[in-house]
């Protein structure tokens, strides 16, 4: 196993050995490897999303008034609902890292009172806001800039399995203390919890999407956590993500257990 992991971590542009790491990862149902690198690459995360793939979201959902597009905490609306009891409460929820339309579209078809804004890299911002024009959406704000968080106040903070591929998540954080009047939420994130790793973290990479480049953290979850009590946050629920199935077993002997998880903390 220590083998496979050196030779999946292994940069190149070779195609023949990108044929063989494919493969390799396949047949061992392999998803991360760890690495020796000590922050993630500047442009790390990419998408293939574009205005006109948007667009196909919209009249998806147009048809079925469901969610479209991938999602690691369909059971969000039931949550929701279970939090903010009023139907005709207003609340601000704040989608950090929101990639796709439909999860707007989602929401505001259940809670007519929702305030949405939605932070992500410049081109997604970018249609989005081409997107509310078209579509006139209502109670939809792109916030551009990552200072414009500090605008407002959020009652429901959510982050879908993205606050592992961020740089500067600690510096996130920190704004989101502040921002936060309730509830924040991590749909699945990968937490190790081995007792004498002392780690705060340690960096991946991800090679289910090979050829591409593609790194994430793995954190140690009293680690983690102890940032939000150390804010006054404490652990509403912990619990195994019922989407993602993923083989974390050539970590067992580094990490230990690992488990992609759905965390939700209140203040």
């Amino acid at each position: 196993m220590r083998f496979l992991n050196k030779f999946l971590a292994y940069q190149t542009n070779n195609f023949i050995i990108l044929k063989i790491q494919k493969k390799i990862r396949k047949i061992f149902n392999i998803y991360f490897v760890p690495t020796n690198i000590q922050r993630l690459p500047k442009d790390n995360y990419t998408t293939s999303s574009h205005f006109d793939y948007q667009e196909e979201i919209v009249r998806k959902f147009n048809k079925t008034n469901n969610l479209v597009s991938f999602n690691t905490c369909p059971k969000i609306v039931q949550m929701l609902k279970m939090l903010f009891l009023d139907e005709n409460l207003k609340f601000n929820f704040l989608d950090f890292g929101g990639e796709n339309i439909d999860f707007y579209l989602y929401l505001k078809k259940n809670f007519k009172n929702i305030n949405y804004f939605v932070h992500n890299k410049k081109n997604i911002n970018q249609d989005f806001i081409r997107l509310k024009e078209k579509y006139k959406f209502k109670n939809i704000t792109i916030l551009e800039n990552i200072d414009e968080i500090s605008n407002n106040k959020y009652d429901f903070i959510c982050f879908g399995s993205v606050i592992q591929y961020v740089n500067n998540y600690d510096q996130i954080l920190l704004t989101i203390f502040k921002t936060s009047k309730k509830y924040i939420f991590f749909s699945g994130t990968h937490f190790f919890s081995k007792i004498l790793n002392k780690k705060e973290r340690t960096i991946v990479r991800q090679v289910n999407f090979l050829p591409s480049e593609l790194y994430c953290y793995f954190f140690n979850f009293d680690s983690f956590v102890r940032i939000f009590i150390t804010n006054k946050f404490s652990i509403i629920f912990k619990e195994k993500n019922i989407i993602g199935n993923v083989n974390y077993n050539n970590f067992r002997s580094s990490l230990g257990n690992i488990i992609y998880t759905d965390l939700l903390l209140s203040l």
